[in-house]
């Protein structure tokens, strides 16, 4: 890149070569978006261009969102800006989303199979946290979970389910205040000649919970979303009052693709009318909208779980400042991170250190219900309360 330090962005020369570079990327399988070239001409607008490790990181941020395409913007970096010949077109290895993709770029059918993403054990690679504020939508890539895992998490939704029990149930326990034990009072005034010198007092036990679950299926929780929807399937199965909304750059409810069916049947109707999966998220924008329109649900009694990798592209006061709106609200409040279950996991980004002061409890779906214990020994556990 031969423009100087203070070059501004806005040249016309320049322009035309960031949009060549722009066109280079589409043709090799990274769907950039006009929303993602605006982010990369204003970071590169207060970037110094000839420092080339700050121009290369701002587009490898702004433009990519895997592993895969991190690794093309890096390529096709290299040789645009270099003058060399960019690689070779090559179509995308996996996924029916990237084969469609590529049938739109070439017309010509994809001469690779429309696969899978692998599922997490399948795959050695990290998903790094990018996102476009105009990514193209595209499935959700859900895949059926073994019959092992659903039946752990099964027992692990019924632990849960017991740990944030706040509705009486059908049992009777012993109470310092409510209704008259008759019978045990009786009993007890046996011991003194036939009077009731005391009252023993009973309630109905909590046994039933009350759950609102906040689902980010935005771009960058793809490949996490077979195993979210396998635990949000366990938990409506054994919490009957469970709420479900699905949220990305808007938010509604998708409670009745869980209640009522089986795993299997409810599987296949879940990629078609789940919402489709962009590349940002929006949680403090959706959070507000679920507290415009179903804010009432959340009651002192109702145990709040978000399930969100927490990248996000508002500001982290706003997001602090719905977090604590929907605590003050509500009993307990949970965030599923599915990182939280790697050993190095530390939560960095700004939306969760904005928010973890908040939490009750920080877990991964791979460890539900347990708390997260970070490498410096930081701990989010249940609330005693």
């Amino acid at each position: 890149m031969s423009s100087g330090a203070d070059a501004p962005v806005s040249d016309t020369r320049f322009l035309s070569r960031l949009q060549g570079f722009v066109g280079q990327l589409r043709l090799h399988g990274v769907p950039v978006g006009t929303g993602a070239t605006v982010d990369l001409g204003a970071a590169l607008r207060v970037l110094p261009l000839l420092e080339r490790p700050s121009a290369r990181t701002a587009c490898r941020v702004t433009l990519a969102k895997s592993p895969a395409e991190v690794r093309t913007v890096e390529e096709i970096f290299d040789a645009y800006w270099d003058g060399a010949a960019p690689p070779p077109i090559s179509p995308p290895p996996d996924g029916r989303a990237a084969a469609r993709s590529w049938e739109r770029r070439t017309g010509m059918p994809s001469p690779l199979p429309r696969r899978r993403l692998p599922d997490r054990e399948e795959s050695s690679e990290t998903m790094e946290g990018r996102y476009s504020r105009a990514a193209p939508a595209s499935d959700h890539g859900i895949s059926a979970r073994p019959a092992e895992e659903l039946r752990k998490l099964g027992h692990a939704a019924r632990r849960f389910r017991r740990h944030v029990a706040t509705l009486p149930g059908r049992r009777w326990e012993h109470a310092p205040e409510g209704g008259v034990d008759l019978r045990r009072t009786v009993r007890r005034g046996m011991r003194t000649g036939g009077e009731w010198v005391e009252l023993v007092r009973r309630r109905r036990a909590p046994r039933r919970a009350d759950l609102v679950v906040l689902w980010d299926v935005s771009g960058s929780m793809r490949e996490h979303s077979s195993d979210l929807f396998a635990l949000l399937h366990a938990l409506a199965r054994a919490i009957p009052r469970t709420r479900i909304y699905a949220f990305g750059h808007e938010i509604e409810e998708v409670s009745m693709l869980f209640h009522g069916l089986p795993y299997p049947r409810a599987l296949p109707d879940l990629e078609v009318r789940l919402p489709r999966a962009g590349g940002g998220t929006q949680i403090a924008h959706c959070l507000a909208e679920f507290r415009r329109h179903w804010g009432g649900l959340v009651r002192p009694s109702t145990t709040v779980v978000i399930a969100s990798d927490g990248w996000d592209l508002g500001e982290p006061e706003a997001l602090a400042r719905e977090v604590g709106r929907l605590r003050r609200a509500a009993r307990r409040l949970v965030w599923v991170n599915p990182h939280a279950a790697e050993r190095d996991f530390v939560p960095e980004t700004a939306a969760l250190k904005s928010v973890l002061p908040q939490l009750d409890l920080l877990t991964s779906p791979a460890r539900f219900p347990l708390p997260y214990r970070g490498r410096s020994g930081t701990t989010v556990r249940p609330s005693p309360r």
